[in-house]
């Protein structure tokens, strides 16, 4: 290495920033939805330590998510599940049966979001992402929600 260079070792995580390199690079968070409350509402998710929270950044482009379930969704009805942001809570998933296979265990994968979340400047500020149990309760579920995005 020439003298002075600085080699990739020394770099702290995240020390270069978006502004040094594109704004077209995809990124990925990941949620957790803790099955706690599974009563028909919206859920906010957290990060996935459970305890932070966590917001998709202004001028993100929702690209895909995935689900995945680390305990099955039960439901003694037919409970739905949508996936959003704060004021548009279906906007990456609509509305879906807790069973399908988009979110079962065995059959599920990154899915293109519902919508072109953003597509004419990303989200205009920080948004929540919200899981919302629809039509009835759920009696057991719990995943890590992935989403993948560019910043606008």
């Amino acid at each position: 290495m020439a003298d002075n260079a600085i080699g990739t070792a020394e770099l702290l995580n995240d020390a270069v920033t978006d502004a040094k390199t594109s704004s077209t690079i995809e990124k990925t968070l990941v949620f957790l939805y803790d099955g706690i409350s599974q009563t028909a509402s919206a859920k906010t998710l957290t990060h996935r330590d459970g305890v932070t929270a966590q917001t998709l950044p202004a001028g993100a482009i929702v690209k895909s998510f995935y689900i995945d379930s680390t305990t099955a969704f039960t439901s003694d009805g037919s409970a739905t599940l949508a996936l959003g942001w704060t004021g548009a809570a279906a906007a990456i998933m609509a509305a879906t049966a807790f069973d399908n296979a988009a979110i079962a265990i065995a059959t599920a994968g990154w899915t293109n979001s519902a919508t072109a979340a953003g597509a004419t400047g990303g989200l205009g500020g920080a948004k929540s992402v919200l899981l919302t149990i629809g039509t009835a309760a759920i009696t057991a579920g719990d995943c890590y929600v992935y989403i993948t995005y560019i910043e606008a």
